[in-house]
């Protein structure tokens, strides 16, 4: 068994309890060049450069249900640790699942899970683009004890060689200059007023779920997921520097799926085509403060489509949080100068 970097509960607890209400208790912060725009609903933040540690549970899930039986497959990845880069218009980030994080490290009951998530944001005025990859090696039975009887100290069953990678693109619209969709993602703005939007998104995405282990038997499915998703937001602000987010989206989808079973005689290939329903409802709690900044979202949704041809009923219904904590420094002038040429020149 590999070492692990102790890290208790308790500690697990400060550290939320931190990120949520220091920021709030310090007052002396620094106010260097101040941009209002949109008759004071927004201020602008293009002399700084936003970086955050954040905590959340966006890993993937898979849960098939037939009429006799339920499979619900998870990694061993509870929480993951993600670091995000933002200035002006654009965000960087990546996220990974260390060991020292409770829940992330029983591999004696849930084996081993590897993974790695990479992202962009681009967002401009009315609309945003946003670009991810994300990999994910190893995965366990969840609901084990319906298969088989567990005592304490029995593992589950697992599936260390199953795969997961997916490339997934969005691009949305809003149509209220007024609503600051930066000051909600990536802190490049602060919301100094009340303001909603209609913003309606579209999403592409092409994931593999592949089972490596080589036995005969093992399947490999190729998926192209597209989906247009209207939606709402709105932003509670008091006092400039708290503030309430509330949201709820519908996304109408088409899934296409190549399934490869791989069986002593060759592969057997089949394709599916699917419609898929999902919904999301969200609210979050923050705050937003010249040079601090912090946040706690929390996201209800639910998905569910039926497979082609079959009794098989994909469902998933999970509760999805993001808690971070972020603060603002000084941008160089040399990226000033370059970024602020570029959106002088491109984007206005």
């Amino acid at each position: 068994m590999k070492p692990r970097i102790p890290f208790s509960h308790y500690k697990l607890f400060q550290f939320l309890v931190v990120a949520m209400f220091a920021p709030m208790l310090l007052q002396a912060q620094e106010q260097d060049s101040i941009t209002i725009v949109e008759d004071g609903f927004i201020q602008k933040m293009d002399d700084k450069i936003a970086m955050d540690l954040s905590l959340n549970n966006a890993f993937e899930v898979f849960e098939v249900r037939t009429p006799n039986q339920k499979l619900v497959i998870h990694p061993n990845a509870s929480t993951n640790l993600r670091y995000n880069l933002n200035y002006r218009f654009i965000s960087l980030g990546f996220s990974i699942a260390p060991d020292f994080i409770p829940g992330n490290g029983d591999e004696d009951q849930k084996g081993e899970t590897k993974s790695f998530s990479l992202g962009t944001t681009l967002i401009f005025k009315h609309s945003f683009f946003e670009v991810s990859y994300d990999r994910v090696k190893g995965y366990y039975l969840d609901n084990t004890e319906d298969f088989t009887t567990l005592i304490p100290g029995d593992p589950y069953i697992q599936f260390p060689d199953l795969r997961y990678k997916g490339f997934s693109l969005s691009a949305g619209y809003y149509n209220n200059s007024r609503f600051s969709f930066k000051s909600l993602t990536s802190q490049t703005e602060r919301q100094l007023k009340s303001a909603g939007s209609f913003m309606p998104t579209f999403n592409l995405r092409y994931y593999i779920v592949d089972d490596t282990s080589g036995t005969p038997g093992t399947q490999k499915s190729n998926n192209w997921e597209t989906s247009i998703d209207p939606g709402y937001a709105y932003t509670f602000v008091a006092k400039e520097k708290y503030y309430l987010s509330l949201g709820t989206q519908a996304h109408v989808g088409y899934l296409h799926t190549k399934l490869t079973t791989r069986l002593n005689t060759g592969e057997n290939i089949s394709d599916q085509n699917n419609f898929l329903f999902r919904w999301d409802g969200r609210v979050g709690v923050g705050y937003n403060g010249d040079r601090f900044y912090s946040g706690l979202y929390g996201t209800l949704s639910g998905t569910q489509y039926k497979q082609e041809n079959t009794t098989v009923v994909n469902h998933d219904t999970r509760v999805f949080y993001h808690l971070f904590l972020g603060i603002r420094l000084d941008a160089p002038d040399y990226l000033k100068r370059k970024v602020g040429a570029f959106e002088d020149k491109y984007l206005k």
